[in-house]
């Protein structure tokens, strides 16, 4: 129960508006050995299309991260609940929506970041929205799994 208490009052940092994020301050955050291990075990997780899983991984780090770069941590966290949206748990207009909010966040850092080619995911990005807005509601089953990517 206190653990519960704990839980439901812990103070996380607010999550920013992408206008309200300074560029000049997106630099690569410090990872410690065990943030390290999480991140790659999200990457993992993702890259064996168990996307939730990532999602929840990716999670526990940006509530660690206070620095302005945590925004890419969401960035990756929508990839992964987009994917989720479209192969796990279809939904259209939540894919669509998380595809979106990805895109928005990762167009603020370089090609390569934490070691993810940003550049080719933003491209997988765009590919999964078109794909999708060509197949629409009824067709999401037929998602090509070539349109998954990997990190």
């Amino acid at each position: 129960m206190f653990a519960l208490y704990l839980t439901m009052n812990m103070t996380l940092p607010r999550k920013k508006n992408i206008k309200e994020v300074d560029a000049s301050l997106l630099t690569e955050p410090r990872l410690s050995d065990d943030e390290k291990r999480l991140f790659q075990h999200g990457i993992e997780l993702f890259n064996g299309q168990h996307y939730w899983h990532a999602h929840e991984v990716w999670e526990e780090l940006w509530k660690r991260k206070e620095e302005e770069s945590r925004i890419f941590f969401q960035g990756i966290i929508q990839t992964a609940a987009a994917y989720h949206r479209i192969i796990t748990d279809p939904k259209y207009n939540g894919a669509l929506n998380n595809i979106d909010k990805a895109l928005a966040k990762l167009e603020l850092f370089p090609a390569t970041f934490l070691g993810i080619d940003v550049k080719k995911l933003r491209k997988n990005l765009m590919k999964a929205k078109e794909e999708l807005q060509k197949l629409g509601r009824e067709r999401m089953k037929e998602f090509p799994e070539e349109c998954l990517p990997l990190l």
